[in-house]
């Protein structure tokens, strides 16, 4: 939901930038005696109670409801730390969870490169290798990755899932991914 405030955010912010503009221009023009660059004389015989202007005001209405609600919704997720006293709340976020695995999934033998999603209930770990097979790899990453998150004042754990790829292993794999990742839970 964040994504979609980042992408609304300076569209909506563009769309403010050419009304203004146009207003601009449409002083300008004015005050040069040229005449009007928006076609006024075509709206001259719309009036404030007409079908068309309320259905416009009921859609600007409604955007900005959805657009409150968005806004409302997309709000920063976080992990719970333990408290280190009464009334002091300790936070962090899912990606400097993420960073902290990674960090030491990466530092492994035989690691070219790690990717990890983490939330509060999951860290996803999708590592690539070149020198060794999954077999071989994965239980060693699952290992140091366990061993990363119970390091972690965390009041609760979450599931940890390892997926290694090699160019050493088959391209499609006997077992699904689903399978695999049922095997990392504890």
């Amino acid at each position: 939901m964040r994504v979609l405030l980042r992408v609304l955010s300076p569209l909506l912010g563009l769309a403010v930038a050419a009304a203004g503009a146009v207003l601009v221009a449409e002083v300008a023009w004015h005050w040069s005696g040229r005449g009007h660059v928006v076609p006024w004389s075509r709206l001259g015989g719309v009036r404030w109670t007409d079908e068309r202007v309320r259905a416009v005001a009921l859609l600007t209405v409604a955007a900005g409801v959805l657009l409150l609600a968005l806004a409302a919704f997309a709000r920063r997720k976080f992990v719970r730390l333990h408290s280190p006293a009464d009334g002091v709340v300790v936070v962090t976020t899912p990606t400097a969870l993420a960073r902290v695995v990674g960090n030491r999934v990466r530092a492994e033998d035989g690691v070219t490169g790690a990717s990890v999603t983490a939330s509060t209930r999951r860290v996803h770990v999708r590592a690539t290798s070149g020198l060794h097979d999954e077999a071989t790899l994965r239980p060693r990453l699952l290992a140091v990755a366990r061993e990363a998150v119970a390091n972690l004042p965390l009041p609760h754990h979450p599931k940890v899932s390892v997926v290694v790829h090699s160019p050493k292993d088959r391209p499609f794999q006997d077992r699904p991914l689903k399978e695999r990742a049922a095997e990392d839970s504890p």
